[in-house]
């Protein structure tokens, strides 16, 4: 992991081919990143990332030259949860690393042996719905049946609307016309869709369903148990993420649980740690960890040639599971209570 983590910075901090974003942000820390930045700890040293700063500049000042001139560049948008939304670019061997292989690490090629996916969920500018439709490519060979979904309009809706009932509706609606029609054997929702959607099916269209690959919001126990409920032949995986770092994974994909999922990162170029809930400054907090099973705030750290995001300090805590490789697995993740802090998941 030190050693990824050396030849990513090695790449951002190149004086001549570097990003201009960060060679900047070098000169205002005061100090040669490649000089003190050795191992994973040390991204303490960069303080909080600014998450704003994605926003005041073009992609091209957080990409190195070299990843410039790759053809292919994915280019993305956050679905704006708690703010703005935010751009971020991929290569295409980052995207797969980051989005694709965690999930094929987690699960067998035997699950998937004839039928569909339907996609529910986010297309657009949001990263993920591009890697359900290669996730569908990779297991059954074909794309993902997919809805028309736009969780930025949503999040426009008052809770509670009319306008926010009817657009569910309209969601439910096409994947009901395509659930009655397709042989749909796997599914990837948010456990909100989910969960209303399983009111709609009939107790054979749910043992259909074989698989069902849950994102887009963290899962407590009552939602994972309503899920083994409703789709008792189904195997579950519950995935962790955004589309600003990618995915972290449970341990594997198996019938679903009453307990909350267990999010274990397995790679060297997504970085999870999880810090005190204190008033202590979010430098300070940075230099240490929670306690194991002492619950946290989730810090992230992309490392990637086509994008290098240190020390984001995100809007969920979680329970700590300290890994054997130095990393922080998530139990439990769920938005933090701050004042004058709101998360609007909606339906995704």
């Amino acid at each position: 992991m030190n050693a990824h983590l050396r030849t990513v910075l090695a790449a951002h901090f190149d004086p001549q081919h570097g990003s201009p974003y960060w060679l900047a942000r070098e000169r205002e820390l005061g100090f040669r990143v490649l000089d003190r930045v050795h191992e994973i700890d040390d991204l303490a040293l960069f303080g909080p990332f600014d998450l704003a700063a994605l926003s005041r500049h073009p992609i091209e000042h957080f990409l190195p030259r070299c990843v410039l001139a790759q053809p292919g560049l994915l280019l993305a948008e956050t679905g704006g949860t708690s703010g703005e939304p935010r751009p971020v670019a991929w290569s295409a061997a980052d995207f797969e690393a980051a989005f694709i292989a965690p999930f094929l690490r987690r699960v067998a090629a035997s699950t998937f042996d004839g039928g569909h996916w339907l996609w529910l969920g986010p297309g657009g500018p949001h990263v993920i719905g591009r890697a359900a439709q290669r996730i569908a490519q990779l297991t059954t060979g074909s794309d993902a049946f997919s809805v028309d979904f736009d969780p930025r309009w949503f999040r426009q809706l008052a809770p509670g609307s009319l306008a926010r009932i009817r657009y569910l509706e309209h969601v439910l609606e096409q994947a009901l016309r395509v659930l009655n029609l397709q042989d749909i054997r796997y599914l990837f929702a948010t456990p909100v869709v989910l969960g209303v959607l399983a009111t709609r099916l009939t107790a054979a269209q749910r043992a259909q369903v074989r698989f069902l690959y849950l994102g887009g919001m963290p899962l407590g126990a009552d939602a994972m148990r309503a899920v083994g409920e409703a789709f008792p032949s189904a195997h579950c995986l519950a995935g962790y993420g955004n589309t600003l770092f990618g995915v972290t994974h449970e341990a594997a994909a198996g019938p679903a649980s009453v307990a909350p999922p267990r999010y274990l990162p397995d790679s060297t170029r997504l970085v999870v740690w999880v810090v005190p809930l204190c008033d202590a400054p979010a430098p300070a907090r940075l230099a240490a960890r929670a306690g194991p099973g002492v619950r946290g705030q989730i810090v992230m750290h992309r490392l990637d040639p086509s994008g290098f995001l240190p020390c984001v300090m995100e809007r969920d805590a979680a329970l700590r599971v300290p890994l054997d490789n130095g990393q922080d697995g998530l139990e439990d993740p769920r938005p933090i209570d701050l004042p004058n802090f709101k998360v609007d998941n909606g339906i995704y």
